[in-house]
């Protein structure tokens, strides 16, 4: 838009001009001959006119980019009773406006900012469920917004806010709403399946509840249950958002990365009042292998839930290792991919209190683990077409918290049966996948069709809560501008 809008000033000035000279060539020689006189300083005149009343890239100091991407998919899924298919924006990599713009300060500094508006609400692939193909109810990750509506438009959400001051000597300061170290930080790929795959397991099917062999659906979440998981989602049981989306962390703060040096570099932040991480990095090649790798550190000590629940079932004090790599043969396209996280609790939660493993006692660390292969090669000759394959397993994702009534299980795993209810004294999910990705260079385009499975063992007290597998298939396109 703003492009077009610059065509159309210059082709507006080039107009003015135009019809100011047919105007003199009717006028005598001698006013038309005057070209140094006030024929020029009109023309400026309403140039700056037109100039002042016209959107513009930016100022003349700082520059403005526009890009973004648009990602949507088909998203067909079955949870063991029921199918069906929704149309989604996709979690593992949504829709999104990014504005960014620099000026340079002096040769070693630029001072620059970054906003980035995405889809917050609306059809969001890992916030629909079962009962909202919309996704504005969110499971366990919102409150609802559409109140049962039968449609409901998308909102859009404010994810980055930042500006920052970049030295070439001293490295990079960044003050807003902004990316945490840690961001990306089990996310290392070399083989491009990003745009679908990837170790965050819960961008795919977060909100969806837990089916029962009895055919039983868990419960929808209640805001007045203190206790969780409340209407047992697979977010829930893969160990929450710090878990499934360890790759993204965004808070207000500050930021503080290193120059890179020999392919290595630092990062380290600050935000949210209790919150601090850090990151390594490292990039480099040798003989055709490109190898890369990052490793981060969190500790999370914010008992303020940012959604405006009471945030009870997650620590008050979270400490997390967490990393990843990637290796590439560049002549052949073979790639390998591999994460780990590891989360512990250190702080006690009213979950904890009340049951845990061990009552008044901490819950054991979450753990998880995940890897992925294939091979990327330009056969077509629109682009590099991946193949991949990928495994992941989250241990004690949910173990030690306290299951209530309103999470809908019951012990015969019918609608109607007894509540199931008690401590959770073990919890595992396991997911594997297979896609493939298209990627199309002309277009700056990528399709995708994926398939995982998920499966989850899930013990309260010492009744198996007997969870059906989940599948979904995943087939759709990202395009950049």
């Amino acid at each position: 838009m703003i492009g077009g809008l610059l065509k159309s000033t210059s082709r507006l000035a080039v107009l003015a001009a135009a019809g100011f000279l047919v105007t003199g060539m009717a006028m005598p020689s001698a006013k038309a001959a005057d070209l140094g006189g006030d024929c020029c300083a009109d023309l400026e005149e309403r140039v700056a006119e037109l100039e002042a009343t016209t959107a513009r890239k930016g100022n003349r100091k700082v520059s403005m980019t526009i890009s973004g991407q648009v990602n949507r998919a088909l998203a067909f899924w079955d949870d063991g009773r029921k199918s069906d298919v929704y149309s989604v924006d996709s979690g593992v990599s949504r829709s999104a406006f990014q504005f960014d713009g620099s000026a340079r300060v002096n040769a070693d500094v630029t001072a620059g900012y970054s906003f980035v508006w995405v889809l917050g609400l609306g059809a969001r692939g890992h916030h629909v469920n079962q009962l909202d193909d919309d996704g504005n109810t969110a499971g366990n990750f919102g409150t609802s917004v559409d109140a049962g509506a039968f449609s409901a438009d998308s909102l859009p959400a404010i994810e980055i806010a930042n500006w920052y001051l970049d030295s070439k000597s001293y490295g990079k300061l960044t003050v807003g709403r902004i990316n945490t170290a840690q961001t990306g930080t089990t996310q290392t790929d070399l083989g491009g399946i990003l745009v679908i795959g990837g170790p965050q397991m819960g961008l795919w099917n977060g909100a969806y509840y837990a089916r029962q062999a009895g055919g039983n659906l868990a419960a929808a979440p209640s805001a007045t249950t203190p206790l969780t998981p409340t209407g047992l989602t697979w977010h829930a049981m893969m160990g929450g958002a710090n878990v499934t989306i360890a790759g993204t962390s965004r808070a207000d703060g500050v930021r503080y990365d290193t120059p890179t040096f020999a392919g290595f570099s630092a990062s380290v932040a600050w935000a949210e009042d209790d919150f601090w991480d850090a990151a390594a990095r490292y990039a480099g090649e040798f003989s055709g292998i490109r190898v890369a790798a990052t490793v981060s550190y969190s500790q999370i000590r914010d008992a303020e839930a940012d959604t405006g629940a009471t945030l009870v079932a997650i620590s008050p004090d979270i400490r997390k290792w967490q990393g990843s790599a990637s290796i590439l043969h560049v002549a052949s396209g073979l790639f390998l991919n591999g994460a780990y996280l590891v989360q512990s609790y250190n702080g006690l939660t009213a979950a904890e209190l009340v049951g845990g493993v061990v009552a008044g006692g901490n819950r054991p660390d979450t753990k998880y683990w995940y890897v992925a292969g294939g091979i990327a090669q330009n056969w077509t000759g629109l682009g590099k077409t991946v193949l991949y394959g990928e495994y992941g397993k989250i241990e004690d994702g949910a173990t030690g918290l306290a299951l209530t009534a309103t999470a809908g299980l019951t012990t015969t795993g019918v609608t109607g049966g007894p509540a199931l209810t008690g401590t959770v004294t073990a919890s595992e999910v396991n997911f594997w996948g297979l896609g493939v990705v298209q990627n199309i260079d002309a277009a700056a385009m990528e399709l995708y069709a994926a398939y995982r499975n998920y499966s989850a063992d899930i013990t309260v007290g010492a009744t198996d809560a007997r969870i059906e597998d989940f599948q979904m298939v995943m087939t759709g396109a990202r395009i950049k501008f």
